[in-house]
């Protein structure tokens, strides 16, 4: 199996057992622009999956997306 494939497959398994949790997720969008979306990953799916925000806003990102490091997941603010 080709390493990019495994790799693609481990960002797959670590986003399916975050499945549920509340999390924050920091997205950097290009170009000096990062937002911090609070809210659970609602969806999995082959390609890409979903997080619903707390206000009820869903975003879809992909595995690729985890892998650049443009997404990254954190433990919810304890405030």
């Amino acid at each position: 199996m080709r390493e990019i494939k495994k790799c693609l497959n481990a960002a797959k398994k670590r986003v399916g057992l975050l499945a549920g949790r509340d999390l924050v997720l920091v997205v950097n969008r290009g170009r000096n622009r990062i937002e911090r979306l609070h809210g659970r990953i609602d969806e999995v799916h082959e390609a890409i999956f979903t997080l619903k925000e707390k206000e009820g806003k869903v975003s879809s990102f992909s595995y690729s997306d985890v892998l650049t490091g443009s997404v990254k997941f954190f433990p919810p603010d304890r405030e």
